[in-house]
């Protein structure tokens, strides 16, 4: 019996019919992966709320800003980049006790005793849509103060895991591009994270004198109205309008926080004036999810927040005590 061979006609139509299934089918497997990621960056997100949540329950504050080490008030802007973050309070609520008691909390958050520490990946903290959590950021150790970033060596550098999430202390509102001091927090609309005092005027450049935490109580928009926490994703790279920013200092790689064990410098804890939803990294609220990214609301609600979303809502968004929301968005 003659048995009919394929044809090779017969065989590109196959490769054809193949190809187009292909086509149709990963676009949806994509999509259904990205669907699964943003899932859990809600989760994530909502986690971390509950810990924020269940500290203030304990102790009657939200976590500070800057936690232990021997370092003492007024605090040079360096200096708030080396002590512990509002994160590490809240790892016996997202399932890290353990990890909070290897900590040398009277040391520096970044010096050697704490980079195992720093090193660890904290799967609460790590949006999946993001870049690989083994790809370490880095900052200048705190004995490198001054030191040009081009200068410094690997000795002056430390390495570490970074968070996808961050405390935004408030918003900046210039009335004018052109004021004097553009990081002075007379022009920053403060959200819920505390009470900073300079030395010498409100402003980065000089000394802080002392920090409140922030409580509760003293959000008067209204919890549901007022924005807690935001993602803050692509670190330790700089993205801006979802590319890397090259036109940085590449030397420097990610103009703010760079880990999620340390704390930040307060005026780089604040979103940029003009900066909306997915604008830049640095200076505002980013994720990799199309259209949008997810914040955490001091009530506990998770919203996903439209890159369409008017700077003035982000503001209002923002603030404790500023009249809340406009009846059109709420």
């Amino acid at each position: 019996m003659r048995r009919r061979a394929i044809t090779f006609i017969e065989l590109l139509i196959v490769i054809g019919i193949v190809a187009i299934i292909f086509a149709f089918a990963f676009p949806a497997v994509q999509s259904a992966r990205e669907s699964s990621r943003r899932i859990q960056c809600q989760n994530n997100t909502r986690q971390t709320l509950i810990g924020i949540q269940s500290h203030h329950t304990t102790f009657g504050a939200l976590p500070s800003f800057y936690n232990g080490t021997k370092l003492s008030y007024p605090l040079r802007e360096w200096d708030l980049f080396h002590m512990h973050s509002w994160r590490v309070p809240l790892l016996p609520y997202v399932e890290q006790s353990a990890l909070k008691e290897t900590i040398a909390w009277d040391l520096l958050a970044t010096e050697s005793k704490n980079l195992e520490v720093a090193q660890t990946i904290v799967p609460t903290f790590i949006c999946p849509s993001g870049n690989d959590p083994s790809e370490m950021g880095w900052g200048a150790k705190h004995g490198a103060f001054g030191t040009p970033f081009e200068q410094l060596t690997d000795h002056d550098k430390y390495r570490v895991v970074r968070s996808d999430y961050d405390a935004m202390a408030g918003i900046q509102k210039l009335p004018d591009l052109h004021v004097p001091d553009g990081d002075s927090i007379d022009y920053v609309t403060l959200g819920i994270w505390g009470w900073p005092v300079f030395s010498t005027g409100q402003t980065s450049n000089s000394r802080l004198s002392s920090y409140r935490q922030g409580k509760f109580r003293d959000v008067r928009d209204g919890l549901s109205n007022t924005i807690a926490i935001v993602e803050r994703t692509g670190k330790p790279i700089e993205y801006t309008d979802g590319r890397p920013d090259t036109s940085s200092d590449p030397n420097a790689n990610y103009p703010g926080q760079v880990g999620w064990s340390a704390s930040n410098s307060y005026m780089w804890s604040i979103n940029g004036n003009g900066i909306g939803v997915n604008d830049n990294n640095a200076r505002g609220i980013y994720s990799f999810h199309a259209g949008g990214a997810y914040v955490g609301m001091a009530d506990g609600a998770v919203r996903f927040l439209s890159e369409s979303t008017d700077y003035e809502t982000l503001i209002h968004l923002y603030g404790r005590s500023d009249g809340g929301l406009p009846e059109r968005i709420r």
